[in-house]
């Protein structure tokens, strides 16, 4: 386990000890501690998360070793391998956007040092949205927007940075408004990031944007550099980063390691 995933094990930890005594901002985004009900293993459930005035019947189990859903007369499969011994597994509602008649069901699982949110909604009997955010463990809501905010990590949908800057954490959001879902191409790394003195392997041109040629500065081998953000262009990948002078720009990465290996926050 890197020291990245560490940290956000041990605080973890600490909200879920604390639960449900995080309560909502000012601004209705809530902390992940707060849900409208959680599901037991093997029990049924009933409850209207379609907002037709009638209860649905939801219930998750283990079939042939691997964690099933069942809404009404619809099965889902949420883990394709499952052992009590090696999981943590909540599946709980959530209403993240409140000015819909729809609740989700959220799978929040943790093995070891690896973890994952899967979202669904259901219509009926029919499976109208299903997200997998991989690495990643869920952090807020908004439930005025229907932002939800994940902290997501080097295995996760932004995987693809990790080649270049080795191990991150990044503010992942999902925006849910009825059974539709967007999410953002742009995301903010964690603090543990934006503090972390990436030393250049090589001389790297910043751009004054993604989709601009103007350089906002050249950062020479060896130059100390803080990165902001993950930012995916099309098929293209740049990092936000700011240099020692208090200047910000974009940097183009690929599948090769930009920064040397002893700056980075763990070697891939």
């Amino acid at each position: 386990m890197n020291i990245i995933k560490k940290l956000s094990a041990i605080l973890l930890a600490v909200s879920m000890i604390l639960g449900s005594s995080f309560v909502k901002n000012a601004d209705d985004t809530y902390a992940a501690s707060t849900y409208k009900k959680e599901l037991k293993l093997g029990q049924t459930c009933y409850y209207d998360i379609d907002g037709d005035g009638d209860k649905d019947s939801i219930k998750y189990y283990v079939s042939n070793e691997k964690l099933m859903l069942k809404v009404n007369n619809t099965k889902k499969v949420l883990l394709d391998s499952y052992s009590p011994d090696c999981f943590d597994i909540y599946v709980r509602i959530y209403d993240f956007y409140k000015k819909d008649k729809s609740v989700e069901i959220v799978l929040e699982w943790y093995e070891y040092s690896n973890w994952g949110v899967k979202i669904y909604k259901f219509k009926n009997n029919t499976c109208k949205l299903s997200k997998n955010y991989p690495d990643a463990l869920l952090r807020n809501y908004n439930s005025n927007t229907g932002v939800v905010t994940m902290e997501s990590y080097d295995c996760g949908n932004f995987s693809s940075f990790a080649k270049a800057i080795g191990a991150f954490g990044c503010y992942e959001k999902a925006k849910i408004k009825g059974y539709n879902v967007s999410s953002d191409k742009n995301v903010k790394t964690t603090d543990m990031v934006k503090q972390n003195k990436y030393k250049a392997a090589k001389s790297l041109t910043a751009y004054t944007s993604t989709n601009s040629k103007k350089k906002a500065f050249t950062a020479k081998k060896g130059s100390i550099l803080r990165v902001y953000e993950l930012c995916k262009v099309g098929n293209s990948r740049y990092i936000k980063v700011k240099n020692t002078s208090g200047k910000y720009g974009y940097i183009k990465v690929g599948n090769s390691r930009i920064f040397t290996k002893d700056s980075i926050i763990y070697a891939r």
